[in-house]
């Protein structure tokens, strides 16, 4: 079967040459058919793809959840080492291949209220954002706005 490139520039070839308007007609409803058949595959492979990919999406979380379920488990179990050591008395442990040591816990700073927090202990981050859609119906209507312009996208296409 012929790539649909080539039917879709056999279709533009046929309506700008000279032949007679029956010729063209009936070559016309041979390509148009032959459009539609490959149209057709097209989008049953689309369709295949987006179930393949969805798939792969729900397989993903689902990996990512067992992923989380391990990984809880580790942190379980050296926590629990952790506490057995110093319930022991121990500050480390050689056992087999594996040395262990339990570090001292690490400070960390809890904000409870940062509104009451001294102004020299607070950060400002000032961030700009374009405010695209009042830009889009100003150069819409005409005037220039300096910085930006209008951009055309690619079409899209909607299955039904």
């Amino acid at each position: 079967m012929t790539a649909l490139y080539q039917i879709a520039n056999d279709f533009a070839k046929l309506t700008d040459s000279g032949m007679e308007p029956e010729m063209i007609a009936d070559t016309l409803d041979g390509i148009e058919w032959e459009l539609e058949a490959k149209v057709e595959q097209i989008l049953a492979v689309c369709k295949n793809e987006s179930a393949y990919a969805e798939a792969l999406r729900e397989e993903s979380k689902r990996l990512a959840e067992r992923a989380k379920a391990a990984d809880n488990r580790v942190a379980s179990m050296k926590d629990y080492v952790a506490t057995s050591l110093e319930a022991a008395g121990k500050k480390s442990l050689k056992a087999g291949i594996h040395q262990v040591t339990v570090r001292a816990p690490s400070k960390s700073v809890e904000i409870t209220d940062a509104s009451a927090l001294p102004p020299e202990f607070v950060e400002y981050e000032t961030s700009i954002k374009p405010d695209k859609l009042a830009i889009k119906h100003q150069i819409e209507a005409g005037v220039h706005v300096p910085g930006a312009q209008i951009k055309l996208g690619k079409p899209s296409l909607i299955i039904k």
